[in-house]
C-alpha cells in the first residue's frame, strides 16, 4: 500500500490516467456520440465479496470478465443502504434529501426530478428496464422516462423473481428494439436489476450445493451467472463492444460484522460500500483502478457525459470521468438511513466518507480511520480529533430535513415485510430516540418474528410475539402479528383478545397507520365471528380516537349500508364528485339507492365504471337499478357485462333471471336461477323463483322439490310471503295429483 500521506494524491492521479486514455469521454464528447448504455444493478452485493475486490472464496466469472474491460472504483458508496432510495439517487444524481425518496416504505420519486432514462430520451435513445423486486415497482416513480419497464412477477412469487427471468425480459426488449443491426437503429439504454443476494438466501442449484456453507455467496454466484449470460447476449447482438456498461450494487449487507445481519439500520462500510465497474466504449482504460471516493449519484452525470446529453444543472453527482485538466476538489460522500426512525422508532443516521475517514452521526457519533482500520473496529470519536470536528461541521452544514412518508396500503406493507423491510414501531414516548447500535439485539427478534410469520410457523410466532410484548407492550404491529397467527391457528377468540387488549391501553403505541390497521383487523375478526355490532363499535372507537383513515370510514359505511342505514353511511362519505376511490363511490351509490335516490346512485356507479371499466360490482349495481326502474333490457345488458367479468357471481345470475323473465325469456331465466342456486344454495329468492317458474313450464317434480327445499332453508322473518305462497302451491299440487 502507498504511504498514507500519499494515498489521496495517488487516487486522483490514477483516475486521471484512466480518463486520459478515453479522451472522447473526458474531454468534450461529440454531438453524435450516442453509444449503447447498459446499467446493471445487483441488489445487496458487498464489494468485498467479489474477487475483483480481493475476495478469494467465490467464483464470479461474469463479473470478472467485465472487470477486465472496465475501470474499477475502489471506494464507491451508496447514498442509502435500501433498495428504493438508493436507486432513486442512482437514477437522478441527487442525494436522498434532494430527490425526496428516503425509505423503501411510503416514498416515491416526483416527476419533477428527471431520471437518466428521461435525459437519454432527449438524445433519441430507446429506453428499457426490467427489475426483480417489488421494491422497484413502477408506481414508485423510477419508471419515468422508460419506454419499457417490466415489473410483472408470477403469481407464485409476486414480490421478486429470479435474475435469469428478469434478464430474459430485458433481452426480449433489446432484440425487438435494436434489431439485427444495432448500429443502424436508435441507440438504446437498458437497465437490468437483479435481486439474488437479498434475503432469504436460497440460491438455486448448483450454487446451493457449491456454497452450502455460505448461502449469501451462493446467491452472488447465481446473480453472476445471470450477468454472465446477459453479457454474452450483448456480445451476440454486437452491443457489448460499443457500449458504455456500468455495473454496481445499490448497497451491501451487514452479515453481522457490526451486529446487523442485513441492511438498512446501520451505515458501516459493509452496507454502504458497493462495487462499481465502468466499461467504456471499445473498453478504453480496461483494467485500471480509481481509488478516489465516489457515490452512486455520480452515475447519471457519467452516462450523460458519454452519451452527449445535458445533465440537470443542480445535481450533487459528478461525472466519474472528469476533465483531466480539472479533476475537482476531494470528495466527501454522503450516506443516510431514516429507516430506523421511520420504521423502528430509533434515531436516524447520517455519514460522510472521504479517502481517509468515515464519520457517522448518531446519538453517540463515531469516527473511523479507513486506512488503518478498514473494518471499522476502533471508534476514534472519543478523542475528537481534527477529522471528527471537520466532518461533523460539514455534515451539519447540509440542509437535510426529516421527511414524513406517505400512507402505505396494508397490501404494500405486507409485500415489503415479506422481503424483509419490517415496520415495528412503538411510537415516540418523548425524549431522545435510542441509538440503533444499542437496539440491535431487539432487531434480531423482530426479524425472526417476521420470518416465522411469513413462513406461517404460527405457534412459534405467537410465542416470540408474547416474549417481545412482555418487554414492550406498545409495539402494536407485534400484537397484530400475534393476532393473525392466533387466527390462523383457529384460536379466533384469543386473536380478538390480543388485539382488544392492545387497543384498550391508554397509549397503545404504534404509528397512526398501525392503529388504523389494528382497528380494521379487529373489526374483521368480529365480522367473521358474525358479531357485526361489535365490529361497528370497534370502528366507531377508531373514529373517536381521530385515527380513522379511508379504510376505517369505508368499513363503517359498508356495515351501515348492509344493515339498512344508508343515510348514516352518506354522512361518512364525501360527495360523489369528490371521490376518486371506486370502493367509496360504490358505497355511496348503494346508500343513495337504499334511500330511493336512484339517479344519483346511478351517476355514482357510472363514475366507478368509468374509473375502472372492469368493475363487475358497479355493473351489477347498475343492473339492479335498471330493474327497479322497470328497464329489463338495460338490466340484462349491465348484468351480462358483469357476468363476463365474474361468471360465477350467484347474485348477478339471480338478478339476470328477473330481467330475462320480464323480457319473456323464461328458459334463460330458469337456467340463470339454476346456476345461481348451484353456486350458492343461500340464494333463497332465486330458489323460490326457479321453483315457481318450473311449475309454469310444466316441470312439476322440479317445482315440488324446489318449493320443499325453499321451505326447509328460507327464514320466516325474511321471506314470509314467499313461504306462504310456497305452501299454497305445494298444497294445490298435492290436490291435483291423480288418485
Amino acid at each position: 500500500m502507498k504511504p498514507r500521506a500519499f494515498r489521496g494524491r495517488y487516487a486522483v492521479s490514477a483516475l486521471l490516467a484512466a480518463c486520459a486514455a478515453f479522451s472522447a469521454a473526458c474531454g468534450k464528447p461529440g454531438k453524435d456520440a450516442r453509444p449503447p448504455v447498459v446499467l446493471i444493478s445487483v441488489d445487496t452485493l458487498r464489494a468485498d465479496h467479489l474477487s475483483a475486490y480481493g475476495y478469494k472464496r467465490l467464483q464470479t466469472p461474469g463479473i470478472d470478465s467485465l472487470r477486465k474491460d472496465s475501470i474499477l472504483f475502489e471506494d464507491a458508496y451508496a447514498q442509502v443502504p435500501l433498495t428504493l432510495p438508493s436507486h432513486a439517487s442512482l437514477l437522478t444524481g441527487l442525494l436522498p434529501f434532494e430527490n425526496g425518496v428516503r425509505d423503501n416504505i411510503g416514498f416515491r420519486l416526483s416527476a419533477t426530478h428527471p431520471t437518466v432514462a428521461a435525459l437519454l430520451k432527449t438524445r433519441g435513445y430507446e429506453t428499457g428496464a426490467a427489475v426483480s423486486s417489488f421494491a422497484l415497482r413502477r408506481d414508485r416513480g423510477l419508471a419515468a422516462g422508460f419506454d419499457f419497464y417490466d415489473d410483472e412477477f408470477s403469481p407464485d412469487s409476486p414480490d421478486e423473481r429470479p435474475g435469469g427471468q428478469t434478464a430474459a425480459k430485458l433481452e426480449g426488449w433489446i432484440e425487438k428494439t435494436a434489431g439485427l443491426n444495432p448500429a443502424a437503429g436508435p441507440p438504446i439504454f437498458a437497465f437490468l436489476h437483479l435481486y439474488e443476494p437479498h434475503t432469504p438466501y436460497a440460491p438455486p442449484e448448483p450454487f446451493r450445493t457449491r456454497y452450502a456453507s455460505n448461502l449469501y455467496d451462493g446467491e452472488i454466484a447465481a446473480a453472476d451467472d445471470a450477468v454472465l449470460h446477459f453479457l454474452e447476449f450483448l456480445k451476440r447482438r454486437r452491443l457489448y463492444d460499443p457500449a458504455l456498461i456500468i455495473f454496481l450494487s445499490d448497497h451491501g449487507e451487514g452479515l453481522d460484522d457490526h451486529g446487523e445481519d442485513e441492511h438498512g439500520v446501520l451505515l458501516y462500510r459493509e452496507t454502504i460500500r458497493v462495487p462499481l465497474l465502468v466499461k467504456l466504449p471499445a473498453s478504453k482504460s480496461a483494467g485500471t483502478t480509481a481509488r478516489t471516493p465516489v457515490g452512486l449519484i455520480d452515475v447519471l452525470p457519467t452516462i450523460a457525459r458519454v452519451a452527449g446529453a445535458a445533465a440537470p444543472g443542480k445535481i450533487s453527482g459528478r461525472s466519474l470521468l472528469p476533465d483531466a485538466r480539472s479533476p475537482g476538489p476531494a470528495r466527501r460522500i454522503y450516506s443516510e438511513t431514516l429507516y430506523p426512525r421511520l420504521q423502528l422508532g430509533w434515531s436516524d443516521l447520517a455519514s460522510l466518507s472521504d479517502d481517509h475517514y468515515q464519520y457517522i452521526e448518531a446519538p453517540r457519533p463515531e469516527l473511523y480511520d479507513l486506512l488503518a482500520d478498514p473494518g471499522e473496529k476502533k471508534d476514534l470519536a472519543a478523542g475528537k480529533p481534527p477529522a471528527f470536528r471537520s466532518l461533523r461541521i460539514a455534515l451539519e452544514a447540509l440542509k437535510r430535513p426529516v421527511a414524513a412518508p406517505e400512507k402505505s396500503a396494508p397490501e404494500e406493507l405486507e409485500k415489503l415485510g415479506s422481503l424483509g423491510y419490517i415496520s415495528v414501531h412503538a411510537g415516540n414516548a418523548g425524549g431522545n430516540l435510542p441509538d440503533p447500535k444499542d437496539r440491535l439485539f431487539v432487531l434480531k427478534k423482530y426479524k425472526k418474528l417476521f420470518e416465522l410469520f411469513y413462513a406461517r410457523r404460527d405457534s412459534e410466532a405467537v410465542a416470540l410475539a408474547r416474549e417481545i410484548l412482555t418487554q414492550d407492550p406498545r409495539i402494536l404491529s407485534v400484537s397484530r402479528i400475534m393476532s393473525t397467527s392466533l387466527e390462523r391457528l383457529g384460536r379466533s377468540g384469543e386473536a380478538e383478545s390480543a388485539l382488544q387488549s392492545a387497543l384498550d391501553r391508554p397509549d397503545p403505541g404504534g404509528t397512526p397507520e398501525d392503529l388504523e390497521q389494528a382497528y380494521g383487523q379487529l373489526a374483521d375478526l368480529f365480522e367473521k365471528a358474525g358479531d357485526r355490532a361489535a365490529a361497528e363499535r370497534c370502528l366507531r372507537a377508531a373514529m373517536s380516537r381521530k385515527i380513522a383513515g379511508d379504510s376505517i370510514t369505508r368499513r363503517l359505511a359498508r356495515i351501515l349500508v348492509e344493515t339498512g342505514r344508508g343515510q348514516e353511511s352518506l354522512a361518512l362519505l364525501p360527495p360523489a364528485q369528490a371521490l376518486e376511490d371506486p370502493e367509496s363511490l360504490k358505497l355511496r351509490g348503494a346508500a343513495l339507492a337504499q334511500g330511493g335516490k336512484s339517479e344519483e346512485a346511478r351517476a355514482a356507479f357510472l363514475t366507478a365504471v368509468a374509473q375502472n371499466p372492469r368493475d363487475a360490482t358497479a355493473m351489477f349495481q347498475l343492473g339492479l337499478l335498471s330493474l327497479r326502474a322497470q328497464d329489463p333490457r338495460g338490466a340484462r345488458e349491465w348484468l351480462e357485462k358483469a357476468l363476463l367479468l365474474e361468471p360465477r357471481s350467484p347474485s348477478a345470475l339471480a338478478a339476470l333471471g328477473l330481467a330475462q323473465v320480464a323480457l319473456g325469456d323464461e328458459k334463460g331465466a330458469f337456467d340463470s336461477w339454476t346456476r345461481a342456486v348451484a353456486l350458492d344454495p343461500g340464494q333463497h329468492q332465486a330458489l323460490f323463483n326457479r321453483a315457481v317458474l318450473a311449475g309454469r313450464l310444466g316441470r312439476r317434480e322440479d317445482a315440488r322439490k324446489g318449493l320443499e327445499q325453499f321451505l326447509a332453508l328460507a327464514s320466516q322473518d325474511r321471506y314470509p310471503r314467499e313461504r306462504e305462497e310456497a305452501r299454497r302451491l305445494l298444497k294445490s299440487m298435492q290436490g291435483s295429483n291423480p288418485g
